[in-house]
């Protein structure tokens, strides 16, 4: 069997969605706000930001970028493993305050998970692979296996799966590769039940990616894995996260149970060594950013995200509309159908005001398409409001026109919906 290439699964929806603006568009404006953003000449409340926070226009962060550019200039090129600019040291200071574990930063989490996974992952382990892990995770699981590291996929979020698998290579050491909140679903892992896996099997360890969690949620914005797990569970386990999206700055955390292994990955992890740095102006933003996630200002920032996302929840309860994941994360996945539903959803969604992300095959299976939804603290209840209802309005018309029945709908996320009464409305039901 020869393996389909990925850019012929994606070019029939990339020439439909592309024209539309609503994938690889360019935002127009000459300033942004963080609440709207201009593309083909709309002006759009922007609903694809993962700044949660907002942090990305504090005064406090584009101050301190501003003064670094004129301390250091715009880049300090030299690899890590030669010399670090200034600020890395009080950086990764900070973070190991913030996180309470010692930390690294890599220039993005990508090179994070690259790095962690390539170099802590040796000869004689075994890796088990979430299916819905980031595509950034996959990647570094797929050099360790072209080496030779016996690798399965685990069917999302089954913890009876992944448990007779650890129990099957007993003996070896054992990875589980898997994300704190999925950035696709906005579904919360079973961290705490992953955590009593770990505690249950001493030759477990895992590494967790959460980065959509990092700054919102947790003490100082740790994070759900680094708050709800245990101790215990966290002594084998290495964390990586965003210093991008809520964390308002750039670049990636790695953040490690011991000195002895933050060394290891620092000292001879291939994107260490051999990658970029993270540059002097992003620097300041992340050291401006983490005195702020150690200040009380954070949790009333983190209070009035939680606000937002419960609006959402409710007024999304209210109409009608098939999310995804019901939790408490700002992202919302609704349920549109296939790939041209979901396009066509998207492009009415656009028509009146707002800009979403679309999510279609390959990213996810054909037809669990959706409305990706990022919650931000720029929007206002109004603007949330109004999205909802636009969902409402415009969702029965677009599964409608492009043939896929609400009864397609269900069957499709019957697994997501399990457990949850979902009431689709028909065309004209508003």
């Amino acid at each position: 069997m020869t393996r389909t290439d990925p850019f012929t699964l994606f070019e029939p929806a990339l020439l439909k969605a592309q024209p539309l603006g609503l994938i690889q568009a360019h935002a127009e404006d000459e300033r942004l706000d963080g609440r709207t953003v201009t593309v083909d000449g709309r002006r759009l409340v922007n609903f694809g930001s993962c700044g949660y926070l907002g942090l990305e226009t504090h005064p406090a962060l584009t101050g301190a970028v501003i003064d670094a550019v004129r301390r250091y200039g715009t880049q300090f090129s030299s690899t890590r493993a030669y010399l670090s600019a200034p600020d890395y040291r009080q950086a990764e200071r900070l973070l190991s305050e913030m996180l309470g574990r010692p930390t690294a930063i890599a220039a993005n989490t990508s090179m994070a998970n690259m790095s962690v996974i390539t170099t802590l992952i040796k000869d004689g382990d075994v890796m088990l692979v979430d299916a819905q892990a980031h595509r950034s995770v996959q990647a570094a699981a797929t050099i360790v296996r072209a080496q030779g590291t016996p690798t399965e996929v685990i069917p999302h979020g089954n913890l009876e799966v992944l448990e007779r698998k650890v129990i099957e290579h007993a003996g070896r050491r054992v990875w589980f590769l898997g994300d704190g909140l999925y950035s696709m679903f906005g579904d919360i892992a079973p961290l705490r039940e992953l955590a009593a896996l770990v505690e249950r099997h001493d030759h477990l360890w895992m590494v967790i990616d959460d980065a959509h969690s990092v700054s919102w949620t947790g003490r100082h914005g740790r994070g759900h894995a680094l708050e709800r797990m245990s101790p215990a569970a966290l002594a084998r386990t290495v964390v990586t996260g965003s210093l991008n999206k809520s964390f308002g700055a750039a670049g990636g955390v790695m953040t490690f149970p011991t000195e002895a292994l933050r060394h290891e990955v620092r000292t001879i992890g291939w994107p260490m060594m051999f990658s970029g740095p993270l540059q002097p102006p992003m620097l300041a933003a992340v050291v401006a950013s983490t005195r702020l996630h150690l200040d009380d200002e954070i949790r009333d920032r983190q209070r009035r995200i939680v606000g937002k996302i419960e609006l959402f929840n409710a007024e999304a309860a209210r109409q009608g509309i098939p999310l995804v994941d019901a939790g408490i994360t700002p992202i919302r996945y609704v349920a549109a159908g296939n790939t041209d539903s979901t396009i066509d959803l998207a492009s009415r969604l656009q028509k009146v005001g707002y800009f979403t992300n679309t999510a279609i095959h390959p990213a996810v299976p054909l037809n669990r398409a959706g409305i990706r939804i990022a919650l931000t603290l720029h929007q206002t209840d109004e603007d949330i409001v109004g999205l909802v209802e636009a969902l409402a309005a415009n969702l029965p018309l677009s599964l409608a026109d492009n043939g896929f029945s609400s009864e397609r709908l269900l069957r499709a996320f019957h697994r997501q919906f399990a457990g949850r009464e979902i009431t689709l409305r028909e065309v004209g039901a508003w």
